[in-house]
């Protein structure tokens, strides 16, 4: 049975071309030679015996993946270490019953941190980034931290206020013009600000929310166009703005309705935030294999 230490984990968004030279260079500021080397065309086996005599030594197996590279390292004291060309440890199935060694733990803790090193991965070219950096990545409903949930959070809402406002079977709740305007400019909003999670999303949603039906609603209730849509009795919480709004200025109603909405939504954002917190993806160096 060998003693020693061993340990494996991917390094994501590098290839072994690049990362072989890097590796070469790790062993060797760890006071390494390479005393045998074996490259394939999906890996490479590295051994590495002290330069100045005793200690551990090192055995590197590099896989090549296709979004990145696998890496798996063995620890062991050098005078196990085979002295044959093209005999590895790793590939005699050392891992399988290894017993702890202090020297190989304590190189081990050292030697990860320099093997998995950050600017050991492949950087991206600024031009072919899909979103401008200086625009936030959620305004292009990007899928990753939340925006899925965000949009359609959004979409159901504002289904749910134009189902409201046209769809919605006769009822004594159509005459009661307080009910319709909570459900409209603030349940339906807080319902898609609570699942953005943020105040800047939730405000978003809620102005969408309100503000795509109720351009829909004046357009209708103007005879501009869609006249099917507008119904006896029309809704208080609009048409007070219709009022206020005369002629070509009524386009502006959606609008006011939008930014009013967004204020319910602003807060549920901040509350849906505390509630789920969103765990933005983080780029990381290396990811357990």
């Amino acid at each position: 049975m060998v003693r020693g230490a061993s340990s494996h984990f991917s390094m994501r968004g590098t290839d072994l071309d690049s990362y072989y030279p890097l590796a070469l260079g790790v062993l060797q500021n760890f006071d390494f030679l390479i005393g045998d080397a074996l490259r394939l065309e999906d890996r490479a086996l590295l051994r590495a015996i002290p330069r100045y005599g005793g200690g551990p030594g090192v055995e590197l197996e590099l896989r090549r993946r296709p979004k990145g590279v696998d890496i798996h390292v063995l620890v062991v004291p050098s005078e196990d270490l085979p002295g044959d060309p093209g005999v590895f440890l790793m590939r005699q199935g050392a891992f399988v019953g290894l017993r702890s060694d202090a020297a190989s733990d304590t190189l081990m803790k050292d030697l990860l941190p320099a093997l998995r090193r950050d600017d050991m991965q492949r950087t991206r070219d600024p031009r072919f980034v899909r979103t401008p950096t200086n625009i936030p990545e959620w305004i292009f409903f990007n899928m990753t931290g939340g925006s899925v949930t965000w949009f359609l959070a959004t979409v159901l809402a504002t289904v749910g206020a134009a189902y409201l406002l046209f769809w919605a079977p006769e009822g004594a709740y159509r005459t009661n013009n307080l009910l319709v305007a909570g459900l409209l400019m603030i349940i339906a909003p807080w319902f898609g600000g609570i699942f953005s999670r943020t105040a800047a999303r939730g405000f978003v949603a809620g102005f969408v929310t309100v503000a795509l039906p109720a351009a829909v609603y004046t357009v209708s209730a103007l005879g501009w166009g869609l006249g099917g849509l507008y119904r006896a009795p029309g809704v208080e919480a609009i048409d007070v703005f219709l009022v206020m709004f005369q002629g070509g200025a009524a386009i502006l109603v959606p609008v006011v309705l939008g930014f009013l909405s967004g204020i319910p939504a602003t807060i549920a954002g901040i509350v849906g935030g505390r509630l789920f917190p969103i765990r933005m993806k983080r780029a990381r160096s290396s990811e357990p294999i």
